[in-house]
């Protein structure tokens, strides 16, 4: 299998930004535990485990969009999770059509948003006048990574932890730690060693090509409005500008309009978007109750 995505040595602008390869961008950056395919399309199954793991890309023009929906549908019954298809500009409006026919419910529409690594690190790094706490960067994600990373996005138990955590050592990626300054108790929702300092934000940066991909950016309540976010993306900015890579990509809701602002502050714009689209809970006989997903797009 070849590598499509582009190969550069500058970012690419925004505009220039195909919605068909940041849609296949983010399925590598957070990739399934299990796949089907009809035609284009790509069935994703991860245990109910977060929307995009769990959802039809459809990518491409099937021959017969009611036969390929159906299709989806019989596979996500037989697994026992509630059929949803991802739609982005890239989709055949066919789809759409479709699914709003059968009674789909659209949610959780999202914003992609794209940046050179470089701009990025080098605007971040004249701004930031934070130098609290210590930032560490690992190739996997450790306990207390996850432990914060789930104690604000996850929903579930150990069980869907553990589905999480295989689908982050899905792809390659760095994973950005910030402790805890001493100026801030550790915090209470957050067990840690009494000797280690607590960790109280953390971020993933997906390796896809020339591209990096912000995920799971998260900060612990007791933490936030401190600049701890935005340290995490300008330190992994600068991690993608030492590897080369010098394209950018993240995703966020429509609706957190305080991750809209900083994000652009540090020179993200907006390339494309997407919404889920989730069968009636009524219409499949695996309606019962569906696992519900980390709030991560």
């Amino acid at each position: 299998m070849t590598d499509s995505t582009p190969s550069a040595t500058a970012a690419v602008p925004p505009t220039a930004v195909e919605p068909g390869l940041l849609d296949a961008l983010a399925d590598r950056g957070w990739p399934a535990l299990g796949r089907a395919s009809w035609h284009d399309w790509s069935f994703r199954f991860s245990g109910g485990v977060t929307d995009r793991a769990n959802s039809v890309l459809p990518s491409g023009v099937v021959p017969d969009v009611r036969e390929a929906v159906d299709a989806a549908e019989a596979a996500y019954a037989e697994r026992g999770l509630r059929t949803r298809f991802q739609l982005s500009p890239a989709t055949d409006p066919r789809v759409a059509d479709e699914l709003r026919r059968r009674g789909y419910e659209e949610h959780s529409p999202t914003r992609i948003l794209v940046a050179g690594s470089g701009a990025v690190a080098e605007r971040g790094m004249a701004r930031d006048s934070s130098d609290e706490g210590m930032v560490t960067i690992a190739d996997t994600p450790d306990r207390a990574w996850m432990d914060v990373w789930w104690s604000v996005d996850g929903r579930g138990g150990d069980a869907e932890r553990e589905v999480a955590a295989r689908i982050l050592a899905g792809g390659p990626g760095l994973y950005a730690s910030l402790s805890a300054p001493a100026s801030l108790a550790a915090p209470a929702s957050i067990a840690a060693p009494a000797s280690a300092s607590a960790t109280v934000a953390v971020a993933r940066l997906a390796l896809v090509g020339d591209w990096g991909g912000l995920f799971a950016v998260a900060t612990s309540p007791d933490a936030r409005r401190r600049g701890f976010a935005r340290r995490l993306i300008v330190e992994l900015a600068a991690q993608a500008r030492e590897r080369a890579i010098p394209n950018l990509w993240l995703q966020v809701t429509a609706a957190n309009t305080a991750a809209l602002r900083l994000y652009a502050e540090l020179g993200f714009a907006p390339a494309s978007s997407y919404a889920y689209w989730a069968a009636p809970e009524d219409s499949q006989s695996c309606a019962t109750a569906t696992r519900a997903a980390p709030v991560v797009r």
